[in-house]
């Protein structure tokens, strides 16, 4: 076979395979203006968007953006205009002051082609036969029409576009008494037989799927959360969500429930999870998730602190994921006689490296580590960057928090200098004008803890500004610094987290810090020994 004819044997190959692909999930016609999704996504609906006035439709009297004419279209129920008797689309051509029918409601059909979903309408018959074709578009947004109107290459064709969360599978379905029966910690059933919501796509095995996301109704806290998967970050483990909050200077976390206190319900048509928390816990902080369908994007939102239940936060998640038959995976169901519980999950016990503090601050020995009195410490030294260059140069205010217009920079244990900040821990610098002014001096370096049990922080001071990096736990093998820019409490004070090994508890008592500090003696006399000379 020759080489062309391969190639175009292939060509044929990949649009035939793409046009499978493109036309595997379809809208199977349910009603006038219903369609219910093939791959169990849900329904479409439109008829929260029809006007029941038989003279004044959904959309009446629409300039076209390509023709000069005007058009009318209700979606569900016929209306009448001028000599348009019962129709669901109407064009009115001003110069003749005519009406002509586009469509009959009767006639209404819900049709694939290839990713675009139109529902069509025709009107006439033989040569006065008019076809029209709304394109249904997904939009979470404000519902907007828009007429395009004639086609230019095809007589008595017309084209609308219609954006809608209504052309959302289930955006504005009606309520349903289906209810979601939990099978799993991140998973449960639908009880019309629509699918599975299963979200294991969206949680992350190596730490939380939505890190640091603040609440519009607050600054000082910022949020974290996962499903499935029980995550660390700093004091909160082994969480479902968590919460990083400012006291006194000191960002401290929370556990906000765990994953195997999950559970499903239902409150209408709205999906929610909610966390529990540890009998133990005596703070008892709890989480409300609720579950948005949505078929093209995911999102995660914080409302924070619910006003109406005292120790529980609200968010939201928006993934295909939440809907029915989307992602799901294989799963075990229980019994039909008995009602599933949240299956187990297996949560790993802190390691030996983050067993907390016990009942003393952490004194503090050099620039950039400290001591609890249980023999567990804090050792940064292995950050130090002696280059004259920062660990940390010219980040900007970590998401979701907006662009202040300055770059901060940050070295822990050794000075450095940038500009006319010198020998400097923290330095702030104008992104446009790129002058610096310092935020705290490395020799400054105080380490101080909320509380008798942490977590920690370290204070660097210059002048009147006061720099406070809260120090993060994490088992990933990364630093990271997030900046949280100026304190809006506390007047030329600012806020930076430092996530790294580094800042994990060790174990090994005064010995292995003062190992360190040995170490560190040695070498400057090593250098001085050989400048000497």
């Amino acid at each position: 076979m020759a080489l062309y004819e391969i190639t175009l044997l292939l060509l044929v190959s990949c649009v035939l395979l793409g046009t499978n692909v493109a036309s595997a999930s379809t809208c199977e016609q349910s009603g006038p203006c219903t369609c219910r999704m093939s791959d169990g996504a849900g329904e479409i609906d439109l008829s929260a968007l029809a006007s029941s006035d038989s003279v004044l439709p959904a959309f009446q009297n629409v300039n076209s953006t390509g023709d000069d004419y005007v058009y009318s279209y209700n979606p569900c129920q016929p209306f009448t205009q001028g000599t348009c008797k019962g129709v669901s689309a109407c064009q009115y051509v001003p110069k003749l002051k005519t009406y002509f029918p586009l469509g009959t409601q009767d006639s209404a059909k819900f049709i694939q082609e290839g990713q675009d979903l139109t529902l069509r309408y025709i009107a006439g018959q033989g040569s006065s036969k008019r076809e029209t074709k709304v394109k249904l578009v997904c939009d979470a947004g404000e519902t907007t029409f828009i007429a395009e109107g004639q086609d230019p290459n095809v007589i008595n064709l017309y084209h609308f576009t219609l954006k809608s969360p209504c052309a959302c599978p289930g955006g504005c379905s009606k309520p349903s008494n289906a209810t979601c029966r939990q099978v799993g910690p991140c998973s449960c059933n639908m009880t019309d037989g629509s699918g599975t919501v299963d979200l294991h796509r969206v949680g992350r095995k190596d730490g939380p799927a939505f890190r640091d996301i603040m609440s519009p109704n607050e600054v000082a806290d910022l949020y974290s959360y996962n499903p499935c998967y029980p995550f660390s970050l700093g004091s909160c483990r082994d969480a479902a969500a968590c919460v990083s909050t400012q006291t006194h200077g000191v960002h401290m976390e929370n556990s906000l429930g765990s994953q195997d206190k999950a559970a499903f319900f239902n409150t209408g048509s709205n999906l929610y999870i909610v966390y529990g928390t540890d009998r133990n816990d005596s703070k008892g902080l709890t989480s409300l998730v609720q579950l948005v369908c949505d078929r093209h994007r995911e999102s995660f939102e914080a409302q924070g602190p619910n006003p109406q239940e005292k120790g529980q936060y609200l968010f939201t998640l928006r993934s295909p994921c939440a809907c029915p038959g989307m992602c799901e995976t294989p799963v075990t169901t229980p019994p039909a006689h008995t009602t599933a519980p949240p299956t187990p999950v297996t949560v790993p016990h802190p390691s030996p490296n983050t067993t907390q503090p016990a009942h003393a601050a952490c004194v503090q020995y050099g620039t950039c580590a400290c001591m609890f009195k249980n023999g567990s410490y804090i050792d940064l030294t292995s950050l130090e960057q002696t280059s004259g260059e920062p660990l940390f140069k010219d980040h900007p205010l970590s998401s979701p928090r907006r662009d202040d217009g300055f770059y901060y920079s940050f070295n822990p244990c050794a000075p450095f200098t940038e500009g006319k900040c010198e020998d400097v821990a923290v330095c702030k610098k104008n992104s446009l004008a790129g002058s610096e002014v310092s935020l705290g001096k490395q020799d400054s370096s105080t380490f101080a803890t909320a509380n008798e049990n942490g977590p920690v922080a370290i204070a660097y001071a210059s002048e009147n500004r006061m720099s406070i990096v809260s120090l993060r736990c994490t088992e990933e093998k990364r630093d990271r610094l997030i900046v949280l820019g100026a304190d809006p409490k506390v007047p030329n004070t600012y806020e930076f987290i430092l996530e790294s090994p580094q800042c994990c508890l060790h174990k090994g008592g005064a010995t292995a810090v003062r190992g360190s500090l040995m170490w560190i003696v040695c070498a400057l006399t090593f250098l001085l020994v050989n400048g000497w000379r």
